[in-house]
C-alpha cells in the first residue's frame, strides 16, 4: 500500500493503485491475447469499470476502493476478459474470437518453470 488509509467523515477508505495494479497488466494482457490493432480510450474505461464491479457492497462497506490484492490474479483476469470482449466487439482483433474467452486469456499467461540447474 503506497499511501495510509483515508478517514472521511465516519468512514476510512483503504487506498491503491488502479493503473499500475489493475488496468495497465490487464489491458496489457488482453492486448497480447487478442493482438489487437487499436488500443483506443475506450479500453481503459472498460477496464477501469471491470475492476470497480469486482468490488463487493461488503468491500466498500469496509472502505476498500479496489478488490484485495490477495486475489489480483483473478481480478486481471477477470478485467482482462471484459477488455478483450470490447476488442473483439470493435473489430480491433487480429485473431478470431473463440466462444471462451475466459479460457483463451488464461491460456495467455506466463507460467513460469524451472528446472534443476544441476543434472544428477
Amino acid at each position: 500500500m503506497q499511501f495510509p488509509p483515508v478517514p472521511l467523515a465516519d468512514k476510512t477508505f483503504v487506498t491503491g493503485q488502479a493503473n499500475n495494479l489493475y488496468i495497465f497488466p490487464a489491458i496489457g494482457l488482453a492486448i497480447f491475447a487478442t493482438r489487437a490493432t487499436r488500443v483506443p480510450d475506450e479500453l481503459f474505461i472498460t477496464a477501469a469499470t471491470a475492476v470497480a464491479g469486482q468490488v463487493t457492497r461488503a468491500e466498500l462497506g469496509s472502505g476498500l476502493l479496489y478488490p484485495p490484492q490477495s486475489n489480483i490474479l483473478q481480478t486481471k483476469i477477470a478485467t482482462a476478459v471484459r477488455v478483450c470482449e470490447v476488442i473483439f466487439d470493435r473489430g480491433l482483433a487480429g485473431v478470431q474470437r473463440l466462444a471462451d474467452i475466459r479460457a483463451f486469456v488464461e491460456a495467455q499467461l506466463y507460467t513460469l518453470e524451472c528446472h534443476d540447474a544441476v543434472r544428477p
